[in-house]
């Protein structure tokens, strides 16, 4: 029974997320070319450094006269939510990285898409690849899964209970074991990568259609068509990303549960520090959630480019805003 309730609560919870949220991973020959040639990446020690988070009920109270936390640090210090930062791995690079923060006690969902472009600067790291939020993970000493949690947490401001950590293999495994995610394909994607390892071919036609797992795959990771008439960065991808992890996950909690567990559970896609404890605790009311119940939200921000590389600057304002929002309050 403990098994069975561990299954559930990672796919309702964190598997569809982070699987289909993490994994569209892109080649570096997708990048800009100035990003290309300026991402220098510390070899990693330990990636996976550490598992287990920080217990919060050993926590000292605080006098309110020597309170310096910020009005966001003491509502996330009352709330019941349970975060998560779920993400992609390509070689030292994270990629499509998702806040996802649920309430137990609604229940509700939110799902906070963080472009991998944006800038962070992590003192001692000053290469302009290195000023990149998903090149955190392969950063000397302070990196792998408890640099992200840590420095995601720093910036957005509310901390970081879980990590989960997906296979690109995921994606073909589940839509296949869903017979197939239908979309209304934007415009012919044709592009072709003979230095990637396998030659990447991409040759999708517009319209709607019902598109299986290898082809889920190369629809999600498009960036650009052959010829130029169509080039996408990160944000462009995002909505697309957004509407595949709520169409899959709809679809993934219907009749075909048991099928989705198999095959996420069996061939070890995800890698999360989430315990045997915390995952049956939060199991039954992670099962209960609804559609309306779950909402998507981007990092407001800009692109721009700074000594040839493009990044995504977000505004503090506005992101603030958005998670007082999903903690409940009007930051107004």
């Amino acid at each position: 029974m403990n098994k069975t309730y561990l299954k559930i609560f990672i796919v309702a919870f964190v598997g569809f997320l982070a699987m289909f949220g993490g994994v569209f991973y892109a080649l570096d020959t997708l990048y800009n070319p100035s990003d290309a040639s300026t991402v220098i990446i510390d070899p990693i020690i330990d990636p996976d450094n550490g598992t287990s988070p920080d217990d919060p009920s050993g926590e000292e109270a605080v006098d309110p006269e020597d309170d310096e936390r910020t009005e966001l640090e003491k509502i996330t210090a009352e709330s019941s939510r349970i975060n998560v930062i779920a993400f992609g791995l390509n070689e030292y690079l994270a990629d499509t990285m998702m806040f996802i923060s649920f309430d137990p006690e609604i229940p509700k969902l939110d799902i906070l898409s963080i472009p991998r472009d944006t800038y962070y600067h992590v003192e001692g790291h000053d290469y302009p690849g290195q000023k990149k939020m998903n090149a955190i993970y392969g950063m000397k000493d302070i990196g792998g899964v408890n640099g992200m949690k840590e420095y995601v947490s720093d910036f957005l401001g509310v901390p970081i209970d879980y990590y989960v950590r997906v296979d690109f293999k995921a994606v073909e495994a589940i839509v296949d074991t869903l017979g197939g995610y239908d979309v209304k394909v934007p415009f012919d994607m044709v592009y072709d990568d003979i230095y990637d390892t396998p030659p990447l071919h991409i040759n999708i036609k517009a319209g709607r259609q019902t598109l299986n797992g290898a082809e889920a795959v190369k629809y999600l990771r498009f960036r650009q068509n052959n010829d130029g008439s169509i080039r996408e960065g990160d944000i462009q991808r995002i909505p697309r990303q957004q509407h595949f992890v709520d169409y899959m996950m709809n679809k993934a909690l219907s009749f075909k549960l048991p099928s989705v567990i198999n095959t996420i559970i069996s061939s070890k896609y995800v890698k999360t520090d989430l315990t045997l404890e915390n995952a049956l605790a939060y199991s039954l009311k992670a099962a209960v959630l609804k559609p309306e119940d779950i909402k998507f939200y981007t990092v407001p921000g800009t692109n721009d480019m700074m000594k040839g590389v493009s990044y995504w600057i977000h505004d503090p304002y506005e992101l603030e805003k958005m998670l007082f929002s999903i903690y409940g309050f009007d930051f107004d």
